[in-house]
């Protein structure tokens, strides 16, 4: 991917991993544009230089408005950073959890930014240097048993990604995969283990996206996933207990 000179689209880039990396990629002479749902971050977004987007991404129509908004406003939008996300965190199989719940955790992270992507795709491919960019997990590869509905949206974007890459393949839009580790944002405030800092990962990926591998991650991740493939009584070891 070319670092530079890009007009950049951030889903859930008004906090956690997607501010640092809007500032990272700020930094590097891009025109950066973070799409979220709350005002507040939004308007301090604002105030760093950024580009903003009002949307929900469990609203289909949010979405479309967004898209138009989007193609009116920056025609020469290169890149979408897929990385939008929430977590809840329960026992599936015992508590009582609300539909609307489920509906929603799937909806912003699969059926939403599904959405984006084929919305913008058409322009996306039109312009130099096209890039496309969905933020998975090592969740989507083997589930964590108090995260069931994450852990299935995170191997639905994990499959739509291997697929989108595959059928852009005699295009010229490359189409990456970011797998984080556990990083240090607010999802994972609960989490009692070590994790690493958004900062030092965001500078450990950017020099991935330069050389364009397809999968954009942390050593520790790449034996993670491994393991989740060939060993998965070991991956259950490592995830459940």
């Amino acid at each position: 991917m070319k670092l530079s000179n890009n007009t950049i689209l951030i889903t859930g880039g008004t906090s956690g991993i997607g501010l640092v990396l809007a500032h990272a990629l700020q930094k590097l002479e891009n025109k950066v544009i973070v799409l979220g749902r709350d005002s507040g971050r939004l308007q301090e977004a604002k105030r760093a230089g950024f580009d903003i987007i009002p949307c929900d991404m469990s609203d289909p129509g949010a979405i479309e408005q967004a898209s138009v908004d989007l193609q009116n406003r920056y025609p020469d939008l290169n890149v979408l950073f897929n990385n939008a996300g929430i977590q809840y965190n329960y026992n599936f199989t015992e508590n009582v959890v609300s539909p609307q719940k489920i509906v929603r955790e799937i909806n912003i992270n699969v059926t939403g930014q599904l959405i984006l992507t084929q919305l913008l795709l058409p322009m996306i491919r039109n312009n130099n240097n096209g890039v496309i960019v969905n933020t998975t997990s090592g969740l989507g590869a083997f589930p964590k048993s108090d995260g069931l509905v994450y852990s299935a949206s995170k191997a639905a974007m994990r499959n739509f990604t291997i697929g989108l890459r595959h059928k852009l393949k005699s295009t010229s839009v490359k189409v990456f995969e970011f797998i984080p580790p556990v990083t240090d944002t607010h999802m994972t405030s609960q989490r009692n283990e070590q994790k690493m800092s958004p900062d030092a990962l965001v500078n450990h990926i950017i020099p991935q996206l330069q050389k364009n591998k397809p999968m954009l991650t942390v050593f520790s991740m790449r034996v993670f996933l491994i393991i989740a493939r060939f060993f998965p009584g070991l991956a259950a070891k490592i995830v459940f207990e």
